[in-house]
This record gives C-alpha cells, structure tokens and sequence, in this order.
C-alpha cells in the first residue's frame, strides 16, 4: 500500500553526570579565580569592551511582535522570550532550529523524512500551529507543506523573538501554540564560513548600503550549507513486524545528506520598504516514505526538495499626529517535488497479493501561492489608549499537484513506466483553495502608571471551514522597578490545511477535518530584575478542542486535549568575564480521546549555558541540553522514548591576527550520546537515529571595516 509521506545503562548515566559535573565545576572554579585577579589593563579594557558589553549584559530588550507595538520584553502581554546574536554565536549554535531548543518548552525533532518538527509546550509536533515570521513577514502557507525556516544559519540573524503561547488574536490562523519572529542582520558587512557538524560546509554573508540623508537603505543577506551526513546506521524498520524482514534493507546507513539556499533582499525608502526572499531545502530520503529504509540511492534526484519565495511591499504613512496607516501587499508561492523508492524489489504488495515493480518508486509534486492585501490603521486618540485596527483579505490556491508511481493505482499491477495521477486520482482536490477575511481590534490601555490591559479580538472566516473568533485580555503590573506580575487569557486557533481539508485517495475518504482546532489558554508570570539579575516564573494552563487527528488515509476533528506546566529562567552576570543562563521547563499532557499524554510531548526540558572570557579575546562557553523522555502513541507498546543530555563546548578568538576576524571551534555531543526522535508504532523499533557521536567543527568570520 503507498501514503503521502506528509505525514543506559548505570554506567553511561553515571559517565554522563561526571562529565557535565566536571564541566560545571571547572567554569566555576574559574569564575572564583577571576575574583582574585587585578583589574583589566587598560589596554586589554579596549579590546574586549564590545564583545563582553555585547554578551555579559543583562538585557532590557524591546520588541513589537507581542502587540506591533515596541515594548520592552518583560513588560509586553504574555510569555516571550529573545535570543541575542552574541549569545547564539557564542554557543556554537548554527541554525534557527539549534537555537530555538534554547527556549524554554521548545523540543525540536525530526520526522521519517527528515524534516524539522516544532512543539512548544508539549502542543502538536509540528511546524503548522506555530506562527512564523520572517523580519515580521509570514512564511506560513495552508498547502500543508512543510516551513523551511529551521535551516537558516544565526549568522544571518540578528536575534529570534519567541512567543510561548496563544497569539492568535494578532495573527490570526497558526498562532496556535506560539510565534517565532526571525529578525535578519541588518547594516552590517560581514562573511563567514563554517566546516564541521555532520560533514557540513556552509557559506554566508551580509551586506548593507546605507545613505541617512535620504532615508535609504538596502541589505543583501545570502547563505547557504550542504550536509554529507553522518552515515548514521537505523535499526529494523516497518516491514520486520510483518514478516517480510527479508527482503528490507535493514539494518543499514540512512541518506541523511541534505542542504539549504537563502537568500534575501531588504529595502527602505521613508516609510516605504520591500522585503523579497527565496529558500529552499534537499533532503535524501532519510528513513523512507513510508518507514522502509530505502538502499543506496539509483537516482540523482531522489529525495525531496521544497523551495518558497515571498515578496511584500508595505507603505506606513501619517494620517494626523495622534494616527498612522500602513498598507501591506504579500505574495507567497511554493513548490514541493519528491522522488523517492516505496519498497525494495520483489516486495510483495501488502494485502493484495501482487509483486511490487523492482525499485518501486513514488513522485509528488504540489504548486501553490497565497496572496494577501491588509491594511492597518494605529489611532492615539483617547488618553492612555493605544488602539490598533487591522483588516485583511487572503487567498491561497494549489496551482497543480499530482503524484506518479511505476504501478497501476488500482490494482498495484507493476509498469515499467511513471505513470502521473491527477484530477479525480490526484491526492489532492485540483480545485483546492481558500479564500480568508480577517478583522482585528487591539487596546492597549494604561489604567494606571503601573497597570497596563490589553484587550484584543480578532475574526477570521474561511470559505472552505469554520470561521473563528480570538480574544485575549492580559494584565502587567509593574509592582515596582525590580517585580512585574502578569497574566492573561487568550484563545487561538489552527485551520485544517488544504490537503487535509480536501484531500483524495483512490481509497474511500468517508470524512475531512472540517473546523479549526482551537485552544484556550491561561497564564500567570513573575518577573524579578536586577541589573545583573533577571528571573522569570510562568505557569499555564490550554485546554485544545476539535483536535486535527490522522485516521486512516484522512484526518478527521477529534477529541480534546489539555497541557498544563511551568517554565522557569535564570540569567546570571559575574562582573566582567563570566555569565549563567538556566532554564527548566515541566510540562503535563494529556489527550482526553486516548486517555494517554500527546504523543512526542515531554515532560521535562532544560537548559544550562555558561559564558566565561579567559582572555580579553578569548571567550569559552558551554551548554548543557536536557530532553527527557518523550510520549508514545496510544497503541505503542514501547516504554517512553528515552531523554539525553547534549553537552557541547565552543572557543571563540575574536580579532585574530586582524580586527574583525573571528575564529570559533566547538564540539557539539561531547557525551556521545545517542540522540533519536520517536519513530511511530510498528515502524522503527529503535526510533530515527540522528546524532551518535560527538562531531568537531571550526567557523572563521569577518566584519568589514
């Protein structure tokens, strides 16, 4: 049968605790010794002053992504959090996905086919309930193709903005579990080029023109990155439950070689900007479309390859001193092509009795875009208010989809060609579409000097399922210059996407999600802050409704689900050379319909990074990742999916030999754990193995003049 691929032992823990208690020790012991240590020279007080102010400092960061307004973090509605680049780069960190398991109840993963998952809080485990932006630009689409946004390198990033969360009622569809804003670097001129990680070479650069004089500016921001892999070995895969371990080419090494392009163009004239941008990503087969471990690879393009552009133009203009208007113009367009083996030769054809064709081969191919017009007007009028009104049209289509195999569908009879299905046997309806029309309303009032509400409500109707109302009331009490309280409630809400709406099969499909999934959630947050001190406590509480659930060759509304947890952060400086940052996050889950927790949710995640400059130049940092254990499906016999610990250690050498150039080295995995993400039931008994080794790399980087 073919599918759409969308779809330790006392010793080793006890090496793993010496390790990473050694570690720890031994930047402590450190930090002690700086102590006792004569003032910086003045000499060596010049050269470190802007890589220490950069890194050591406790930030009063601001942002607009909680309220389009600019607020300082700890003061915005909700629960968010911002990586720095300084940061990132001083951890080693290379990609978006990398970085954003910083963030506390953020677990990334990969699925069969090797792409990224995302979850936040134990909700989901995928990319399509979290809301994306780019420099604050969407990059989510309802094709229900996969985001590729994970790949981009932080060299390219000036920091990432993460709402933990519901933000649905200023955002709209996605937004259902969180918000990830990417902001690119910006008047900068820099190169950097990195080796290492899983056979991986990567390139990229940035450069800005700027003329003040005329309020012009324009960045070019280019990267990209190929993986050879790690030549990984996977266990048995999904045909040894059925007996046909014989004929499987497992056990055996993964094609795990991929790569990434990004490019992107920034423009500002006044209050006009434009922002164009194109990505794409390759990726072999991995663990196969449908669980069996494909052989070595026959063709050049076997795999899948996803490649998306985005241009958006926008003009925000001044209506009267106390308004202002802005106008947005989106246009999105993607492609997804997928080349890849179903089975080994000889496979009997499960069920029916038939021979699978030798190298028996799937291809799927989709074609869409969405366009979007929003207008948005800020209105001052009332004292203490901030009111903003937002309207929108959206329309996203499937240009063409179709999928082609070297058998005859209906009777799995072998061809000795491709033969392409469409139309009525295409996977998808060919006239899927969707039509959206948003309204939003937004104050932010100032009831007292150190009491701020904010009030929103947003409506969204759909032509092909339900419409959809988000409110949210929040609550920040600035208790004094040190405490701040808040608290909120929010609704938010996750479309079916167009293949799961509409899709076909030459299977019957008796049922289609229909209604929006959508969850309601309540937080409660403590903020201390010193000027070398922040501490931050948030509890919630989500209750999830009219769940998107697979179900045979569909996916239906099912059921209910709630999430409840605590998330606590740590950020610690020590005068000039040494800084702590910790987080731990517990999350509770629990399926209503199964009885069980939301399959791939775990309970436990932390975070340990510790910065310490030996030198005024010289800085070393460190990292330690806690996953633990991850849920199963509900008819998966198999214990918990065991946790690790991720230990890595960077070493960075700023200004060497000439200002500007930096060296970096690092080893990611220094415990060699066995890193997996779950794999379903009935599949890979030994789940999708991705890292067992610890890997070295080197990066050199240059800022111009």
């Amino acid at each position: 049968m073919v599918s759409i691929p969308f779809s330790i032992d006392t010793l080793g823990r006890w090496r793993r605790s010496l390790a990473v208690s050694a570690f720890c020790a031994g930047v402590a012991t450190g930090a002690d010794l700086r102590a006792a240590d004569a003032p910086l020279t003045p000499q060596e007080d010049a050269q470190s002053d802007r890589q220490q102010a950069e890194l050591l400092a406790v930030l009063d960061e601001a942002t607009e992504l909680a309220t389009k307004n600019r607020i300082n973090v700890d003061y915005v509605p909700g629960i968010m959090t911002v990586l720095e680049r300084a940061e990132m780069l001083a951890l080693g960190v290379r990609t978006v996905a990398d970085a954003l398991t910083l963030i506390p109840g953020v677990l990334v993963e990969r699925n069969g086919t090797g792409e990224m998952t995302l979850s936040i809080r134990g909700q989901g485990n995928s990319n399509g309930t979290v809301k994306v932006l780019i420099d604050s630009v969407s990059m989510n689409t309802s094709d229900g193709a996969v985001l590729i946004f994970d790949e981009m390198p932080v060299e390219q990033v000036e920091r990432i903005e993460v709402i933990r969360g519901p933000g649905s009622a200023l955002y709209g569809e996605f937004a259902f579990s969180g918000v990830v804003n990417i902001v690119t670097l910006q008047r900068a001129r820099r190169a950097h080029v990195r080796y290492g990680d899983a056979n991986t070479t990567q390139v990229g650069g940035v450069y800005s023109l700027e003329d003040p004089e005329r309020n012009l500016s324009l960045t070019m921001n280019l990267a990209g990155w190929d993986s050879r892999g790690l030549g990984i070995e996977a266990g048995p895969d999904s045909l040894y439950p059925l007996g046909l371990g014989d004929f499987s080419n497992a056990p055996g090494a993964v094609d795990d070689s991929q790569g990434y392009r990004f490019g992107q163009l920034r423009f500002n004239a006044g209050d006009f900007s434009l922002l164009a941008q194109y990505q794409t990503t390759r990726k072999d087969p991995f663990f196969g479309a449908i669980d069996i471990l494909p052989g070595p690879m026959q063709w050049g393009d076997e795999g899948s390859t996803m490649t998306k552009s985005v241009v958006q133009a926008g003009y925000a203009f001044p209506l009267s001193a106390r308004s202002r208007a802005e106008l947005k113009m989106h246009w999105h367009e993607g492609w997804m092509e997928s080349d890849q083996r179903l089975g080994p030769a000889g496979l009997p054809a499960l069920g029916i009795g038939a021979i699978m064709p030798e190298d028996s081969r799937q291809k799927l191919y989709t074609h869409s875009n969405r366009i979007q017009l929003e207008a948005a007007l800020d209105w001052e009028g009332w004292t203490d208010h901030r009111m903003r009104f937002e309207v929108s049209v959206a329309e996203n289509k499937m240009l063409d989809a179709w999928w082609a195999f070297n058998l005859d569908l209906l009777t799995l009879e072998p061809l000795p060609f491709m033969r392409r299905y469409s139309g009525e046997l295409g996977f998808i309806d060919p006239d899927a579409s969707r039509t959206m029309r948003s309204v939003m309303f937004q104050d932010q009032w100032s009831a007292r000097p150190d009491l701020d509400l904010t009030l929103g409500v947003r409506y969204d109707a759909y032509s092909d399922v339900g419409d959809n109302v988000s409110p949210r009331l929040a609550a920040v009490w600035r208790v004094t210059d040190q405490h701040v309280l808040k608290a909120q409630v929010a609704s938010a809400f996750f479309p079916p996407s167009l293949l799961q709406r509409h899709i076909q099969s030459f299977l019957p499909v008796i049922e289609t999600a229909r209604d929006p999934e959508t969850t309601r959630t309540a937080e409660l947050a403590y903020i201390f802050r010193r000027a070398d001190t922040v501490g931050r406590a948030s509890a919630y509480y989500s209750r999830l409704y009219d769940l998107i659930t697979a179900s045979g060759s569909s996916w239906v509304n099912l059921g209910e689900a709630r999430t409840q947890g605590v998330e606590l952060e740590w950020q610690q400086a020590f005068g000039r050379r040494f800084k702590l940052q910790a987080n731990l996050s517990y999350a509770d889950t629990l399926n209503y319909e199964t009885g069980g927790p939301i399959p791939g949710a775990a309970n436990w995640l932390g975070n340990l990074s510790l910065f310490y400059y030996l030198a005024p130049d010289v800085l070393l940092a460190g990292r330690w990742n806690h996953v633990g254990d991850r849920a199963r499906e509900s008819d998966d016999s198999r214990s918990d999916l065991a946790g690790y610990d991720n230990v890595t250690l960077t070493l960075s050498w700023f200004n060497v030999g000439a200002q500007g150039l930096d060296l970096r080295l690092g080893v990611t995995n220094l415990l060699g754990e066995t890193v997996r993400s779950p794999a379903p039931a009935l599949t890979y008994d030994e789940d999708y193995p991705l890292v067992d080794e610890r890997t070295l790399w080197v990066q050199l980087s240059y800022e111009l003049p």
